[in-house]
């Protein structure tokens, strides 16, 4: 439902219009398509790897070999990625912090920070691969941001699409915590309820309440039989957890990864749990059923750590599954849109970079825990 607000007018567009200063070089442009994707993930979920790969393909039309496609795919893939470490209306990241009793405010903080550093480790990353490709990125970016300038409907100092965004993004967000905090509301039962009334008043303030009628209608006749496949994971998933609570087999799990951490002393639990999501990742799993099930096996373990490493521990595992996995939704959405092989787009381009990230966040985990 929000895409469809953001498809009105063209936020996206004026946004990268108005920040042209901010924008002019390949590294800063390369952060801000990373802020950018972690932003609008608030609104579309992973919704957002094709509509953000569609406006700067429009935006680089004339750019499409492999070191643009490089540049561009890792930005979103990676953006997105970043997300689930604090985006609130992820239900994966929602979901962990529920169901393993975090606090929200700390799970956000932290995995905010992380999401930070990691969107400076790619930035880092797209220096050296921009010199690998010999390719000046640079002054092929001011060419285009020009020619986006000339083109926008806000000509002066004043954007009024920036400012009417930020209050979307504002009004949405900050009414979901005021429900949450007045009426006691789970996040997953808040979100959902606020995101509809919120649409409904968008389209009656904007006197267009035909175009809400006509994305309704499409969307249950055409759209919803899109979600089938969303719809039928999450059911297995679910039923898979029932499984496993009813066998025992969560604690065998659990018992295992103790065996190795008792074979090696400089493991623990934290250090093995990305692994359970990346492994899950590769076969087939995307991040909801994934951190769902994991976390339905992990929220009857009494951890000795604070409950909000625990979730950037599980979450982090849903990053790197996510930037590297061929068969998880993002990926495959990206590769059906830019032409690449998921293995291409995941694995190759991204390897690297989820080993740097591994590492950074496992450093600090592991120094907060001995600490």
């Amino acid at each position: 439902m929000i895409s469809w607000v953001l498809k009105e007018e063209p936020y996206i567009e004026e946004i990268m219009s108005f920040a042209h200063n901010l924008l002019n070089k390949s590294q800063k442009f390369y952060f801000g398509l990373m802020a950018m994707t972690q932003i609008i993930s608030h609104f579309l979920l992973f919704g957002v790897v094709p509509m953000m790969y569609r406006f700067i393909d429009v935006f680089l039309k004339e750019h499409k070999d492999e070191a643009w496609e490089n540049f561009k795919g890792t930005a979103i893939l990676r953006g997105f990625g970043l997300s689930t470490l604090w985006v609130i209306s992820i239900p994966s990241f929602i979901f962990a912090v529920e169901a393993l009793e975090a606090t929200l405010w700390k799970s956000m903080a932290l995995g905010f920070a992380f999401a930070f550093a990691g969107t400076i480790l790619s930035v880092i990353f797209s220096y050296f691969q921009e010199k690998k490709y010999g390719v000046d990125f640079t002054y092929v970016l001011k060419q285009e941001i020009d020619k986006a300038m000339k083109n926008s409907r806000n000509q002066g100092k004043w954007n009024k699409d920036v400012a009417e965004f930020v209050f979307l993004f504002i009004s949405l967000f900050g009414t979901i915590f005021i429900v949450h905090e007045m009426t006691g509301l789970e996040f997953l039962l808040a979100i959902p309820l606020v995101i509809l009334g919120w649409t409904m008043l968008y389209f009656l303030v904007k006197r267009k309440p035909s175009s809400f009628v006509v994305e309704a209608r499409y969307y249950f006749t055409v759209g919803i039989a899109k979600q089938a496949q969303q719809f039928s994971i999450l059911i297995a998933a679910g039923l898979l957890i029932y499984a496993l609570n009813q066998s025992n087999a969560g604690d065998y799990v659990i018992d295992g990864m103790n065996y190795l951490t008792g074979i090696v002393p400089v493991l623990n639990v934290l250090f093995l749990v990305p692994f359970i999501i990346i492994f899950l990742g590769f076969i087939g799993l995307g991040p909801l059923p994934v951190i769902v099930l994991v976390t339905g096996v992990l929220e009857a373990i009494p951890f000795p750590y604070p409950p909000e490493l625990v979730v950037l521990a599980v979450t982090s595992g849903s990053v790197i599954s996510i930037i590297l996995s061929p068969f998880v939704m993002p990926v495959i959405i990206l590769s059906s849109v830019n032409g690449l092989s998921g293995i291409r787009n995941g694995l190759q381009f991204n390897l690297k970079f989820a080993v740097a990230f591994y590492i950074m966040v496992q450093l600090f985990i592991q120094t907060a825990i001995h600490l």
